[in-house]
């Protein structure tokens, strides 16, 4: 499938849904020709397009596009290597320190000072952006009651969940109230009801009248903006309304970046045996007077993806931990691959593959170095890592790199590199830790291909995931809120127990959210 490149619409006429871009004024944001370069690779090369006031438009590409260049191109924190960006008529080069203190920016490191608590960190960023002291009080209170902060003032921000602290970045960057704010993947590693709050705050704020850029993995996400600029090698594919790629914005993406990687064939036996390769029964961990995980009990059968499902805080994480033998149990029993891990975890850890959402890399080895390290931790023969290597190297998409530092590579790259080691000794349970999060959709098609590839050996997977219709692929999933297992169930089952048409509105309702 082939979606040609959708010419700009000169302002003043309308567009497929009918809206006028105002023909007497200045867009806010003007880019031609912007092309940038580091070293001898070019991350964006000739972009065009404009962005009119009060316009919504999300940009999405595959992982390396040019997405996170192009928003520092906008925000002017990286200067054109050609061409030229305005912003409100300012230029990016000229005029850099005006557009910095006036747009809102908020980055995927979101720049939030984890010691001071929500109130200090408001009134840190109102007195550095000069709002008026007179108006800090009238903004504060609105912007807490705008991102459902106001009762955790005193609560410092490293404290704060994934989700609380992307709508505390976000307070913080429009406490001046700009015309503009930009968005670098603002939802990354953050649940859905964390996500559909997060879109209530950015839809206000176009409701105001103000201009919103937002890049984003998740084409759900991009579905809701009034266009989507299509990034792909630096070059702009596709710029349009969303209804003009057709309803599945999922399956448009997949269809621009062509057929898909073969799999690699997996370099292991089908394992035999059949049974439980998890038992948690009972299972507690308490932080002094806080339970994290309330006497969690569930089983999970060789070769069977099980999927945990739950709101940034609500366990998943402490209870992979304890499974991996990695955090004692406070109470109850885990056994995996056949070992009690709460009374003997190291005789478990060789049985054991984990992937953590920081992709447990050492990014100052090169990938040769990280595969031979994991090879001698579990103790694989050299021939045996041979093949595991070469198998890694093909699944990854990794010839020719091998003496390549892993911090170099893109985080599609990093991300089967990092699956490929935390599987190659074949291990009878795996554990995903988020694996796919700020992956683009082709990224992650291909990487829950290899899931199912490893559980057909035998393999036990155990998947935590804020992206619920990739969750669909589980055999079974577990909603868990505030440590206490909800529900298990076939996704098919829990959408007609909550009577949802989709695992996520499914979850939306296991969690009480309000519609």
């Amino acid at each position: 499938m082939v979606i040609p490149l959708a010419r700009e619409r000169a302002r003043g006429t309308p567009d497929s849904l009918g809206r006028r871009a105002p023909a007497d004024r200045e867009p806010v944001v003007r880019v031609d020709g912007l092309s940038r370069r580091y070293g001898e690779v070019w991350a964006l090369r000739d972009v065009s397009f404009e962005v009119g006031r009060g316009e919504l438009l999300g940009v999405v590409g595959p992982d390396g596009a040019g997405k996170t260049t192009l928003i520092q191109s906008l925000c002017a924190i990286l200067d054109p290597t050609a061409g030229r960006v305005a912003v409100g008529g300012l230029d990016s080069v000229a005029d850099a320190a005006r557009i910095t203190a006036t747009i809102g920016y908020v980055s995927q490191a979101y720049s939030l000072y984890g010691d001071l608590t929500v109130a200090e960190n408001l009134q840190f960023f109102a007195e550095v952006r000069q709002v008026p002291p007179a108006e800090i009080a009238r903004r504060r209170e609105r912007l807490l009651r705008f991102s459902g902060l106001g009762g955790f003032l005193d609560r410092r921000a490293k404290h704060l969940s994934g989700g609380m602290q992307k709508k505390l970045a976000l307070s913080c960057s429009i406490v001046h109230e700009p015309e503009l704010v930009i968005l670098d993947e603002p939802t990354l590693g953050v649940d859905p009801l964390s996500r559909r709050e997060l879109w209530r705050m950015l839809d206000e704020f176009r409701a105001a009248g103000k201009t919103v850029i937002v890049a984003t993995s998740y084409m759900d996400e991009a579905a809701r903006c009034d266009r989507v600029l299509f990034l792909a090698g630096g070059r702009v594919v596709a710029c349009d309304a969303p209804a003009t790629f057709g309803t599945d914005l999922e399956a448009a993406f997949e269809a621009m970046q062509g057929p898909p990687r073969a799999t690699a064939p997996i370099p292991f036996p089908r394992r035999p045996g059949s049974g439980d390769a998890i038992r948690v029964d009972g299972l507690t961990r308490r932080f002094g007077d806080f339970v994290a995980v309330d006497s969690a009990t569930f089983g999970v059968a060789a070769g069977e993806i099980f999927g945990l499902l739950g709101p940034n805080g609500s366990g998943k994480s402490t209870l992979i931990r304890m499974l991996c033998g990695i955090l004692p149990a406070s109470a109850g029993v885990a056994r995996v691959a056949g070992v009690d891990v709460t009374a003997a975890a190291e005789s478990a850890r060789a049985r054991i593959g984990y992937m953590s959402q920081r992709f447990s890399l050492y990014l100052d080895l090169t990938v040769d170095e990280n595969i031979a390290f994991f090879g001698a931790v579990y103790g694989l023969e050299p021939e045996a890592l041979q093949t595991a290597r070469d198998w890694i190297v093909a699944m990854a998409g990794l010839d020719g790199r091998g003496r390549t530092l892993v911090k170099t590579l893109s985080g599609a790259l990093r991300q089967r590199l990092a699956l490929g080691c935390a599987v190659l000794h074949h291990p009878d349970v795996l554990f995903l830790d988020e694996p796919t999060s700020g992956v683009d959709p082709a990224s992650r098609a291909a990487f829950w291909r290899l899931i199912a590839a490893i559980a057909d050996t035998g393999t036990a997977v155990l998947v935590t995931t804020h992206y619920l219709r990739e969750a669909e692929a589980c055999d079974r999933v577990a909603f868990i809120d505030a440590g206490r297992i909800l529900a298990i169930d076939p996704p098919a089952s829990l959408r007609a127990r909550y009577g949802a048409a989709t695992l996520e509105e499914a979850f939306l309702n296991a969690m009480g959210a309000p519609a």
